[in-house]
């Protein structure tokens, strides 16, 4: 596979998120919320089994404490039971100053949650995570960062809400381990913006891209092998996408910005090399695995503003922070946007969902091009589905001579939460393409009135009946693309 600097919205590396934006949450518990102060929504995760080793039967009605009236401590209460999974998997957005509308960094924090968090974790919306195996798609590994509940886990919020949110016992707490950390480990160097951008709404337009250029003052080639974007002002910042500027083309811009420069990089052969949305981990390639700045290179952020509606904002400090080494890693890695707008071709004509059709089906096909060597090594590690908010279901797979392989298959689609997936294995074990085969990509979309996203997007733009949908980068548009990075050993592109 090949690079592609073509238009879109998000792609790969992206390797963990909480929602598309700080609004992000669901609305169902967005609404129960309001309601009753005792209900609500929550990002909930972990490894399968209890991290605790602590049972997740519960013994008897909690009086005020968590405890019996005879004093034996109830199970499951918060410190023994749910804290360290709400430590692990739900403080990444849920802190004071995340990307969450609550935190739930302490017992009184969450206990007003309890219920809706229960609700929530057995229905699957939360932790939010959306690349399943189905009957038509059983993904070559697993992923890296699974935050998906076990059993025992799920019937453990529930029980524990049942019991009315017992706090248990502090001086029996289990060790809280510590939650995923947003920060980049051992940056090399960081670099800002130098000219701040203004952003408010325009008409009905909320959505702008604007292009920064940033120069990281390499004097010789660097491998970069982390990446972690630095959101100015998280209230604006929508998603950002992070470009190679080799021949450093970008360096004439005013203040270092170029204003409506669209989905990509606002020059020419600018090399796409990640993404990010709110709410996501530091972007690390696999062990093994690098990504080459040549000397002089500046590297351009595509940003995309979304205007809040209620006046201007300003983003004067939106940047990256970057950890490289002198060497060359023994893979380099590459990303390849396919469908629409990226390479490949479409096999139903330009890409229309007209308005009314509540299961359109569009589909592209991608063949891997013959410049690969025989003997050359070539392994996806991520794969990130993306389309707007008409869509539903979007499934991605491989068909080469061994087979049909799914690599990611997303049925209930929300477009406000995004997120790349990454395999959990060592590069030379990851999935391997070979030249001829092909990429197919199948999108399915809901242009009526029961879609609760097309509905939305029509009270964005002012409209109240579903209109013809075609391609492009707003809100009225939709994509059916998938970003795919490979690591590739034995050639270069």
């Amino acid at each position: 596979m090949v690079s592609a600097s073509r238009p879109l919205l998000l792609t790969s590396l992206v390797l963990f998120a909480c929602g598309e934006s700080g609004d992000g949450t669901d609305s169902a518990a967005t609404t129960a919320a309001t309601e009753a102060s005792e209900t609500a929504s929550d990002p909930t995760g972990g490894s399968d089994g209890d991290p605790t080793g602590n049972p997740t039967t519960t013994e008897s009605v909690p009086t005020t404490g968590g405890t019996t009236e005879g004093g034996e401590n109830v199970r499951p209460n918060w410190h023994q039971d749910i804290a360290p999974l709400v430590t692990a998997s739900c403080q990444t957005c849920h802190a004071p100053g995340g990307i969450a509308p609550f935190s739930l960094m302490t017992y009184d924090e969450a206990k007003p949650w309890a219920a809706l968090m229960a609700t929530d974790v057995e229905q699957g919306l939360m932790p939010p995570w959306h690349a399943l195996e189905t009957d038509v798609c059983q993904p070559p590994l697993p992923y890296l960062h699974d935050p998906r509940l076990s059993d025992d886990q799920k019937a453990m919020f529930q029980d524990w809400a049942d019991l009315g949110a017992p706090q248990g016992d502090p001086a029996l707490a289990a060790p809280l381990p510590p939650p995923p950390s947003l920060d980049l480990a051992n940056p090399t160097k960081s670099i800002t913006m130098t000219a701040p951008v203004d952003i408010d709404r325009v008409g009905n337009s909320l959505d702008f891209f604007h292009c920064l250029s940033l120069d990281p003052g390499n004097a010789a080639p660097v491998y970069v092998d982390g990446i972690q974007v630095l959101a100015g002002n998280p209230k604006i910042v929508h998603h950002v996408l992070i470009y190679v500027d080799a021949g450093a083309d970008s360096a004439s811009w005013p203040g270092g910005v170029k204003q409506n420069c669209g989905g990509g990089a606002g020059i020419g052969n600018a090399q796409l090399i990640g993404g990010w949305v709110p709410g996501g981990m530091p972007m690390v390639a696999p062990a093994g695995v690098s990504t080459e700045l040549p000397a002089g290179a500046r590297l351009i952020l595509n940003v995309h503003y979304h205007a809040t509606g209620g006046g201007p904002e300003t983003d004067s400090a939106t940047g990256l922070a970057l950890r490289w080494t002198d060497a060359p890693a023994e893979w380099s890695t590459y990303f390849t946007l396919i469908g629409a707008p990226g390479v490949g071709d479409s096999l139903a004509g330009p890409l229309m969902i007209p308005a009314g059709e509540d299961a359109h089906v569009e589909e592209y096909e991608y063949v891997v091009p013959d410049n690969i060597p025989a003997l050359a090594d070539v392994r996806v590690w991520t794969v990130l589905n993306h389309m707007h908010k008409v869509g539903v279901d979007m499934r991605v797979w491989v068909e080469g001579a061994g087979g049909d392989t799914c690599l990611l298959h997303t049925p209930k689609w929300d477009f406000n939460w995004q997120r790349s997936y990454q395999y959990d294995a060592p590069i030379d074990q990851s999935f391997r393409v070979r030249a001829g085969d092909r990429v197919r990509l199948r999108c399915v979309y809901n242009n009526t009135m029961s879609n609760p996203g097309v509905v939305e997007m029509l009270a964005e733009a002012g409209l109240d009946a579903p209109v013809d949908v075609g391609l492009g980068e707003g809100t009225l548009d939709e994509m059916c693309l998938t970003g795919v990075g490979v690591a590739i050993k034995g050639f270069s592109l």
